[in-house]
């Protein structure tokens, strides 16, 4: 017998279709603590979400229930406790359902200081009333005397109205925080699971995106809410106010505000603790989890209701005027040597280059967080075990931003004839005609035959498929998951004539530095 019939058939070497993408370091849980921590991953095991998604959710409800409660004091200077977070996450990824219930808490004790308003505005209403007549009475007997009428205008106690009772904004513009700010409560959140309608509304047209940046970027800062209007009465100004934020935006709407030229040359997006974890959509199989059941949780949920329903420190005008938060010696050590490793890193030639604005912005972060991580476990002192704690978090923060700093971006496409390929695969269609793919196929190629032969065309180029005329093919035998080469495509025995499909792009790693999680 011939020797050559005894011989394997050789096959071209299959190509990648989707470029190899970055996966998210895990998160480290274990940073937050016992409450925090524990709450996280109870979230992560009932209602089935990523653990950064449920993190961002519970870290920035932590900062709105302590940020009235604390600054941290370095060398002088104080640092406000208020944090922003930006999550990124498709539609059905159940980012509402985390966020609902890490502000549990929150929002029963909004609606109590609803209920207490409703009763502190009948009384203020009676007392308006009651101090307008009177005022009415004294401007009527007093006939025209300046001295008679100031002394007796005098005596009378003008009502206050009591303060809007709101700690939760959803959408509100820039003025809508601000007015809220000034007349109400001075700890608020805005917290939103459609940041899409923020990013996408009043606050990216032209006219107002430097304003509304450069004043969220102030709340940030823990600045004074100033607002000055012609109109009378309009103009306010109040300081020590607090604003954490929690917006979650869909992908598609990420790659318009992460590359927004203004957002990034304010400083705006280096403010925000960035996520974008990996969907688990497809794998969330039932299961009967209680939340409200799980220790965890409800421990996490007494702290956030007794910080919640601590009133807050003011001063003699009403400010807020937290207590102090301090470093000893140790913390202050573990501090300085996390800053001065992110300063060299952000530098020329650094790991931290390319996200020099939101490197530049860690060290800050890693005093607020500490301050959070001190106050919900019932602290003054921002002791060492703190800052470390939260030195592990913002590493985790710095190398996700690395990630998404030149994020890959996909031909639609591809993405189709890798969907199409994990179908072939699936169902074991080892041999099949066009016309049959069409008939029996997945959704995406009945609709038009056009799209079907595009799809074939790009998995013949990738060398997935065999095919000698473009209408019958043949699954490559070698195109396994684990055996996908990167090389050019060359013309091979067997494929149809089609021009070679340029080598797919590789995702960019991130550097391996003394800021990388371990």
């Amino acid at each position: 017998m011939n020797a050559s019939l005894m011989t394997d058939p050789t096959y071209p070497e299959p190509l990648r279709l989707l470029p190899d993408l970055e996966v998210a370091a895990p998160f480290p849980l274990n940073a937050l603590g016992e409450v925090l921590g524990g709450a996280a991953a109870a979230i992560v095991e009932a209602v089935q979400v990523p653990e950064a998604l449920a993190a961002q959710s519970i870290l920035t409800a932590a900062a709105l229930a302590t940020q009235s409660h604390g600054n941290v004091e370095r060398d002088g200077q104080l640092i406000p406790l208020s944090l922003f977070a930006l999550t990124i996450a498709e539609s059905g990824d159940r980012k509402s359902a985390a966020d609902r219930l890490a502000l549990r808490s929150h929002y029963v004790h909004q609606q109590a200081l609803l209920e207490a308003h409703a009763e502190e505005q009948r009384k203020y209403r009676d007392h308006r009333d009651a101090y307008q007549r009177a005022r009415t009475d004294i401007l009527e007997r007093s006939k025209g005397d300046p001295g008679v009428l100031a002394a007796e205008l005098t005596r009378l106690q003008e009502p206050m109205a009591p303060s809007l009772p709101f700690i939760l904004a959803e959408e509100p513009t820039l003025e809508g925080l601000q007015k809220s700010l000034l007349r109400g409560r001075p700890s608020q959140g805005l917290f939103s699971d459609e940041g899409g309608q923020f990013f996408g509304g009043y606050a990216s047209k032209p006219e107002n995106i430097l304003k509304s940046v450069a004043g969220l970027s102030k709340l940030w800062d823990g600045a004074p809410v100033t607002r000055l209007r012609a109109a009378d009465g309009e103009s306010a100004s109040r300081s020590g106010c607090r604003l954490s934020a929690h917006l979650m935006i869909q992908p598609v709407v990420a790659e318009s505000v992460l590359g927004n030229p203004v957002m990034r040359g304010q400083g705006f997006l280096a403010r925000f603790l960035i996520a974008w974890p990996q969907s688990l959509a497809g794998t969330r199989l039932y299961r009967s989890t209680d939340p409200n059941l799980d220790p965890r949780f409800v421990r996490y949920s007494e702290r956030m209701t007794e910080l919640l329903n601590l009133e807050p420190r003011v001063d003699d005008r009403g400010n807020l005027a937290p207590p102090t938060l301090t470093m000893d010696s140790q913390s202050k050590s573990v501090w300085i040597k996390a800053h001065d490793e992110i300063e060299v890193a952000l530098g020329r030639g650094g790991d931290l280059q390319e996200i020099k604005a939101t490197a530049a912005k860690g060290a800050e972060h890693i005093l607020r967080i500490a301050g959070i991580l001190a106050i919900v476990e019932n602290t003054g002192l921002l002791a060492q075990p703190f800052v470390e704690r939260a030195t592990e978090l913002v590493r985790w923060y710095l190398v996700e931003a690395l990630r998404l700093t030149s994020p890959v971006v996909i031909d639609p496409d591809l993405m189709l004839a890798q969907q199409l390929l994990d179908w072939l695969r699936e169902k074991n269609w080892v041999t099949f005609d066009a016309r049959t793919l069409q008939r029996d196929g997945p959704r995406l190629v009945r609709k038009s035959a056009k799209k079907r032969d595009h799809l074939l065309v790009l998995l013949a180029q990738h060398r997935q498929l065999l095919t000698a005329d473009g209408k019958n093919f043949r699954m490559n035998p070698l195109a396994t998951s684990s055996n996908v080469s990167s090389a050019p495509a060359e013309a091979s025995p067997g494929v149809a004539n089609v021009s070679p499909a340029p080598p797919p792009r590789e995702g960019r790693l991130s550097p391996l530095s003394p800021l990388s999680p371990t």
